[in-house]
Parts: C-alpha cells; sequence; structure tokens
C-alpha cells in the first residue's frame, strides 16, 4: 500500500491514502447521507480511492453540503494524491460549518429491538479474521443526516481498532456482514489515537458495548490502555412523574325519604283546567245552595212520612208532592245552564 503524506508534510505524516480517506469520511458522519457514506467506503475497501472520492464530491455538491476550508484543501490534495480530476472540488460551497452535532442517540428499544440485538451474531462472522479488534458499540440516531436522508430512528455501530487493525476494511466487512444478516447499520470505525469527532462522541455517550467473542478474549488492561480515547457517559434515566390524583369529594347523602312516587294515570287537573274546575265549583256553590238545601229538606220530610215506601227514595215521585218552582230563583243555573221550570200541563 503505497504511503502518501499530505502536501504540509505535518498533518498526515506515514498515514496511507486510504486511512486519510476514511478520516475524511467519518469527518463527514451526520453531514453527508448514510448511503452514500457506505457506498463510498465500500469503494475505499476496494482499493478504487479515486472512484471513492469522485463519488464523495459529487454528492457534497449535488446536496449542496458545505466544507470547510481545511475540508476542502484535504480534498484537492486526495484527488491529486489519486490521479483523479480535482475540478468538482472547486464547484464545492465554502464555509465554516458548525461542528457540534446536532444529532440525538439513544439506546432503548425500537418495535422491540435494542441496537445491540444481533449485532454480535452478525459481526462473529468477519471479526474472527480482522486484525486488532478492541471493542464493539451500538446504538440508534434519531435524527437523519444528509439531504438524501433515509428512515430514522438509524442504528449506528460503531468500532474501535487499534493500530494493527485496517480502518477501511472493518468498516466494509462489518456493514457487509449486518446487511447479510438483515441490519441495516453505519458503521464508524474509531482507529487508536485518532480524535473523535463531537458527532462520535456524542454517539458514543448513549452507545451500548457489544459483546462479541472476539472482544471478550481482549484483556481488560490492554483494552482500557489500547482503546480508542473516547468520552462515554451512561445515560440519565430519570422516572418520570406521574401526576398526583385529583382529591375528589364525596357526594352528600341527604336522610330525607324518597317523595311517594306520582302514578302515571293521574286524573288529577293541572295547570289551568285546576283553575278552571275550581272557579266552576265556587260558583255552583254559591248559586245552588239554596236549591240544594231545599232538595234535602224534601227527601227527609218523605222518608219520615213514609219510610216503608222506597221508591220514592228510588226517584219514583209520581205520588209525592210536587217541587214548587216559583220558589226557586229563575236565574239559578246548573253547570252554566240556567234551570226552567218544568211544564205542568
Amino acid at each position: 500500500m503505497t504511503q502518501i503524506a499530505s502536501g504540509k508534510g505535518a498533518a498526515w505524516p506515514g498515514v496511507a491514502l486510504p486511512v486519510r480517506v476514511h478520516d475524511l469520511l467519518l469527518g463527514l458522519a451526520g453531514r453527508l447521507d448514510d448511503d452514500a457514506l457506505a457506498d463510498a467506503r465500500e469503494l475505499l475497501a476496494s482499493a478504487e480511492v479515486d472512484r471513492s472520492l469522485d463519488l464523495v464530491a459529487g454528492c457534497l455538491a449535488a446536496g449542496p453540503v458545505a466544507v470547510s476550508r481545511a475540508e476542502h484543501d484535504e480534498l484537492q490534495e486526495l484527488f491529486l494524491a489519486a490521479h483523479a480530476d480535482p475540478a468538482v472540488v472547486e464547484r464545492l460551497t465554502i464555509a465554516e460549518p458548525d461542528l457540534v452535532t446536532r444529532h440525538r442517540f439513544a439506546t432503548g428499544s425500537v418495535a422491540g429491538v435494542s441496537p445491540e440485538d444481533g449485532v454480535a451474531e452478525a459481526a462473529n462472522r468477519v471479526l474472527d479474521v480482522l486484525p486488532d479488534i478492541r471493542a464493539v458499540w451500538a446504538v440508534w440516531r434519531l435524527t437523519p443526516a444528509g439531504p438524501a436522508t433515509g428512515p430514522v430512528p438509524h442504528r449506528v455501530v460503531l468500532v474501535g481498532v487499534g493500530p494493527q487493525g485496517s480502518a477501511p476494511a472493518t468498516a466494509y466487512r462489518v456493514e457487509h456482514a449486518l446487511r447479510r444478516a438483515g441490519i441495516t447499520a453505519s458503521v464508524e470505525v474509531l482507529r487508536d489515537g485518532a480524535e473523535p469527532t463531537d458527532y462520535h462522541r456524542t454517539a458514543m455517550r448513549y452507545a451500548n458495548e457489544v459483546g462479541t467473542a472476539r472482544t471478550n478474549v481482549v484483556a481488560a488492561p490492554a483494552a482500557s490502555e489500547q482503546a480508542p480515547r473516547v468520552e462515554r457517559r451512561e445515560p440519565e434515566l430519570t422516572a418520570p412523574t406521574l401526576p398526583s390524583p385529583p382529591s375528589i369529594t364525596p357526594p352528600k347523602i341527604s336522610s330525607a325519604p324518597d317523595p311517594e312516587p306520582t302514578p302515571w294515570n293521574s286524573e288529577e287537573p293541572k295547570g289551568e283546567a285546576k283553575s278552571a274546575a275550581a272557579a266552576t265549583d265556587e260558583s255552583l256553590n254559591d248559586q245552588e245552595l239554596d236549591l240544594l238545601r231545599q232538595l234535602q229538606e224534601e227527601l227527609a220530610r218523605r222518608e219520615q212520612t213514609d219510610p216503608a215506601q222506597p221508591a220514592a227514595w228510588q226517584g219514583d215521585l209520581g205520588t209525592s208532592t210536587p217541587f214548587d218552582w216559583s220558589e226557586a230563583n229563575s236565574s239559578t243555573m246548573v253547570n252554566g245552564i240556567p234551570l226552567q221550570p218544568p211544564d205542568n200541563r
């Protein structure tokens, strides 16, 4: 593998060209979409450095995704070192991007699946033949990345390699093994001694370590000394605050008995009908008082004179003394109809 140093001579002394391209792709993680980065890493692992650079620069220009002045200069040098045409680099937008990542990460389950589920089983197939693997982590990224973003949450697998490891080959082989197992993930390989970006540092704070067969045989002192120096903090889980139940005042129960039920077919007059009936009763009592008294006296007299004749009580008045209508008031009303004396003819 050809060792090509940077033109400035100090930034990349003795670093192989594929490793420089790999580190450039690490700096674009979270800014370029995941599929473009995966394709670029596959070309890089296949020793097609020029095609990998063409793909990256083309995606940056089409985005458009701004690059810093240092990234622009590095791309120019990489194109020249790979004997590729750097014309596309001149089309890139130069701006100092915000290097503080705005991405959010989490380790919880998504549809019952944790980010590390299935990773160990799939990665063990290739980790046995890859040199100097130190540790493997997995995390969910909750935010989209790049102009041509994919679905979220998106799984991110981070692999730490030592000085003897091959970062470009590891990234491609692990990603390919996961894809064959039906796991979609971005594989980010962190080299020992290289400063991680803010994107990877934030991901590591929430990532869970994957217990693979290869990493389990690494001695604990060696892993702590040679693993990538990445600050990692377990996410703080705070129990949710439940709202206090509302105070409920029991209803007051009255000791008074229930009112008597009213029959459905009550014939008692209501409203105006009742008032009219009361007024009619008062009118009849005033006008027929004398007439009723006379009838009562007549009935009492008949019972006293001839108690053995019940026919008189039953309405047979043929033998009785006729009622003297001349003594009654001719204007007497009964139920609103004036009474008329009988015809004695």
